[in-house]
């Protein structure tokens, strides 16, 4: 044999042995996936014009992954059930058996989680009629405390996992959860007293430390993840955070870390952030998207040898799995059984309208006719509680974000003002005068952060500076009357704004000012604007 034939010997028998110890390697690898939910706010009922996929389409999308990935772990991010009319109208009734379904037992704290108060949330669902037997969720958050320091007896800083890989192996994952600090103001404050959320993320994980059992838990971990309430965006192809502290999220670098969900801003997110370069992951909202952190672990070593991160749409269908159309079922049934505080079923038709009203959190720098309808029904609501004539002056305001949506053309149902208008909120009334009028619309036509201020019956201009300048009131009868500073008139508001909420001072809205003589009998704001829109001609 030549010597070149020796060498060529040589080399195929190493070759054979690198590819026999890579598939050695191999043997011992598989692909965990860990999915997460964000932002689902309720979105049980699909509605192809907001995008909203619904429940059964959810389910069988996360069926589908799983049988794909048979290890795996299925989380969800918060804001899982407020900011939705069907949720306030049901009561959340659906809820425990969808996570059930899931297989969802963990879940990062909302601001949303706050809507029902503290209590109910604690709660949990117990007395839910549709909670599964066993059914058990953790919510997890690091960064909320008590006024005295204490942990808050409805969440944990952190929760373990384990996800079986044979019937004597599995994996042990981490679950740390944080919130973004401005949940503080963005959600009511009668709904967080005696909590505080710190925005010094890094220096709040580095404390979880000195937990008596968390040297012992968490980091011993397969994976440790955090489980987010914080938003993230898209720069381009790069991920970067988005929040209010993210200052504090720079800091984060600790290579303990071995992903993050995030959640909050309703963003596609997928790719790589920080300087540690964490995998990142956030799937939009309403159950569009299932965000999925992928691993390759070599079992042998307990080693991670690799991680992808990807988005998976979810697509409705009406080729429905089993399971995904036992759940529809289930879901039509309540909407023909709910009923209003009024007694009106959700599913009736209201009024009907030939164009799109459109109300857009990305454009809210403007006053929008569904603006304008939403603050008349207040003002009316108001006006006929009180036996006002039409000549008097009643305003409607409401801040930009508690409108969530516009109206498709078409006929429009208390589903779809429910949807529009979900958060329910009192009715607050005030005694002002004209100069009283004119601070809040000064604050609320500027307020870049959270939307401009949403009025009714009201002509307002400014100079070249946005300098607010002259005030008309037009009555519902046509006529109009200029508001000078001395001009008493009655406001009507959404209580959100009127406690804090998106920026507002509460100095604002003096107490003294305040009328509760017909609190009593107000509609909440979702029922004065079915009540308005019930067969009113919307031009």
């Amino acid at each position: 044999m030549s010597r070149q034939s020796i060498l060529i010997f040589v080399l195929a028998l190493a070759q054979l042995a690198t590819t026999a110890l890579a598939g050695r390697r191999k043997t011992h690898e598989i692909t965990v996936a860990v999915m997460s939910i964000n932002d689902f706010h309720s979105g049980f009922v699909r509605d192809d014009f907001k995008q909203v996929p619904g429940a059964p389409a959810l389910l069988q999308t996360v069926d589908s992954l799983c049988q794909v990935y048979p290890y795996h772990l299925v989380l969800a991010s918060g804001d899982n059930f407020g900011g939705s009319y069907f949720n306030s109208a049901t009561g959340g009734v659906l809820m425990p058996m969808l996570f059930d379904r899931l297989g969802i037992t963990v879940s990062a704290l909302g601001n949303h989680e706050f809507d029902e108060g503290q209590q109910r949330l604690a709660e949990k669902w117990a007395d839910s009629p549709c909670r599964p037997d066993g059914f058990r969720l953790d919510y997890v958050c690091a960064n909320v405390r008590t006024d005295d320091g204490r942990c808050p007896g409805f969440v944990q800083p952190y929760a373990i996992r384990h996800i079986p890989i044979s019937p004597k192996q599995s994996l042990k994952v981490a679950l740390v959860g944080l919130i973004t600090s401005s949940t503080a103001i963005q959600a009511s404050k009668s709904k967080l007293q005696g909590v505080q959320f710190d925005g010094r993320y890094s220096d709040v994980l580095d404390s979880l430390r000195h937990l008596p059992d968390y040297a012992a838990e968490v980091p011993s971990a397969d994976l440790q993840i955090l489980l987010t309430h914080i938003g993230t965006s898209m720069d381009g192809d790069k991920a970067v955070w988005n929040d209010a502290d993210e200052a504090h999220l720079h800091d984060l670098a600790d290579p303990m870390w071995d992903g993050i969900f995030t959640a909050h801003l309703h963003e596609a997110v997928e790719g790589r952030v920080g300087t540690q370069q964490y995998p990142v992951t956030q799937g939009k909202w309403h159950g569009q998207c299932v965000s999925l952190l992928k691993y390759r672990i070599n079992l042998k070593t307990r080693k991670i040898v690799g991680v992808e991160t990807e988005l998976c749409p979810v697509k409705p269908s009406d080729r429905l799995t089993p399971r995904a159309a036992a759940l529809k079922a289930t879901i039509d049934s309540v909407l023909v059984c709910t009923k209003t505080p009024g007694g009106t079923s959700i599913g009736e038709r209201l009024t009907h309208t030939d164009k799109a009203l459109i109300h857009s959190r990305q454009n809210n720098t403007m006053q929008t006719l569904m603006g304008s309808l939403v603050c008349r029904s207040y003002a009316e609501c108001v006006r006929q509680a009180y036996g006002l004539s039409d000549t008097a002056i009643v305003v409607g305001v409401s801040h930009f974000g508690s409108i969530r949506a516009g109206f498709t053309a078409g006929d429009i149902s208390v589903m779809d003002v429910g949807e529009s208008l979900p958060f329910a909120n009192n009715i607050e009334c005030f005694r002002f005068n004209g100069r009283q009028l004119r601070a809040l619309l000064d604050f609320g036509l500027h307020n870049v952060r959270f939307g401009r201020i949403q009025t009714s019956w009201l002509e307002i201009e400014t100079d070249s500076q946005g300098r607010l300048t002259t005030i008309t009131y037009t009555a519902p009868d046509g006529s109009r009357q200029p508001i000078h500073d001395d001009t008493s008139l009655i406001l009507a508001a959404d209580e959100y704004m009127t406690t804090g909420g998106d920026g507002y001072a509460t100095s604002l809205f003096p107490v003294e000012c305040a009328d509760k003589t017909h609190a009593h009998t107000l509609p909440t704001t979702t029922d004065a604007f079915i009540n308005y829109l019930r067969g009113r001609k919307i031009d």
